[in-house]
């Protein structure tokens, strides 16, 4: 057998062993905020543990200046694969001003690699006006070069912001020399300098993992088609397999996955593998949806593990999440069921945006 060969062979060999390091994932993204201080420990917890991770890792926070919260953080300073999504909206939440907040994003650009302003959400006629958008534009031009777009969701999960607002806010950013992005993963992955796990889709690798998961499917033209699923499924698989995902029929449009876990619950966003630590305490904004989500509200639950436990916990349980007991899944009722469903039939799709600059 040739060097070349064993090579080859070798590497299939290393990606297969080690498929959960490649997962981008997001630590303490639900109820609660992982740079508060009832929640930082946890959070410096999970982010040590994920110090050879090798796919981007989002921390979700619009925590208010906390000097306690900075001298903790202090010791995963430099964190590898850490990117900050701060949330920088102007509407001062749990009584905190746009002042504290920029103070604190000042401090935490002192401690992480990579800091990206989250303009989620813009709100219509609270803080979609010119001046609003310009201040949080100007934030991004002094501290970090990078801003994702971001609204409100509806009913169905989508998150929606004026065409013309979203329009208005890419200009302001060019304009400024920010790098605007319509996904958070779009921009991870261009800070990160590897391929968009939403939208560079090829042919689907780690099958062999997907199936140990539970998941039955069939490829046809190099993309997934599952025989039933949740959003949830179609967005971890995406990750997993770097293919088109397609299922024959939509359970759910929550983010759970429907792998038999036993009561360990796992969710997926679009561009994140969730590890959360769903805690009664956070900033309580009114316009949370978390709040409404039925497994999470504010209780106390664990989303998530380390990736690499999901193949054990599989093979020991029987069961997993019974979909039948929520009420709020949220599907389109007019959407064309003749076809084969993809995320664009459960979500709203946005271009790529990380090879724009």
């Amino acid at each position: 057998m040739s060097l070349q060969i064993v090579e080859e062979e070798n590497k299939v060999l290393e990606r297969i062993n080690d498929w959960y390091d490649h997962i981008p994932m997001s630590v303490n993204d639900t109820y609660g905020d992982p740079f508060i201080i009832e929640q930082v420990d946890n959070t410096i917890k999970k982010l040590k543990i994920l110090w050879n991770h090798k796919a981007p890792i989002a921390i979700f926070t619009k925590a208010p200046f906390n000097p306690e919260v900075i001298e903790k953080l202090k010791e995963i300073k430099n964190h590898p694969q850490v990117i900050v999504m701060y949330s920088l909206t102007g509407l001062n939440e749990a009584g905190y001003s746009f002042e504290n907040r920029v103070n604190f994003i000042k401090e935490l650009k002192e401690i992480f690699n990579d800091i990206v302003i989250l303009t989620r959400p813009i709100i219509k006629g609270r803080n979609d006006d010119e001046e609003t958008l310009q201040k949080i534009v100007q934030v991004a031009k002094e501290h970090c070069g990078y801003l994702v777009l971001g609204g409100l969701h509806d009913p169905y999960k989508n998150k929606k912001i004026e065409s013309t607002v979203e329009e208005r806010l890419i200009e302001m950013c060019d304009m400024a020399g920010v790098k605007s992005f319509h996904k958070s993963s779009c921009c991870a992955a261009y800070i990160k300098g590897v391929s968009c796990w939403m939208h560079d889709l090829n042919e689907p690798i780690n099958l062999d993992v997907a199936r140990a998961l539970g998941y039955e499917f069939e490829i046809v033209n190099n993309s997934i088609v599952l025989n039933s699923g949740s959003t949830g499924d179609l967005n971890f698989l995406r990750m997993l397999t770097r293919a088109n995902i397609y299922s024959k029929e939509i359970i759910s449009n929550y983010n759970l996955l429907t792998i038999k876990t036993g009561t360990q619950k796992y969710e997926s966003t679009s561009s994140w593998y969730a590890w959360a630590e769903n805690i009664e305490t956070c900033l309580d904004c009114d316009y949370c949806i978390i709040k409404q989500i039925e497994y999470l509200k504010k209780m106390r639950v664990q989303i998530g593990t380390h990736p690499r436990d999901m193949l054990k916990l599989v093979a020991e349980n029987n069961y997993g999440q019974n979909f039948e007991e929520f009420k709020r899944t949220k599907i389109k009722k007019d959407r064309d069921l003749s076809n084969l469903n993809s995320y664009a039939d459960v979500r709203i799709t946005k271009p790529c945006f990380a090879k724009r600059y």
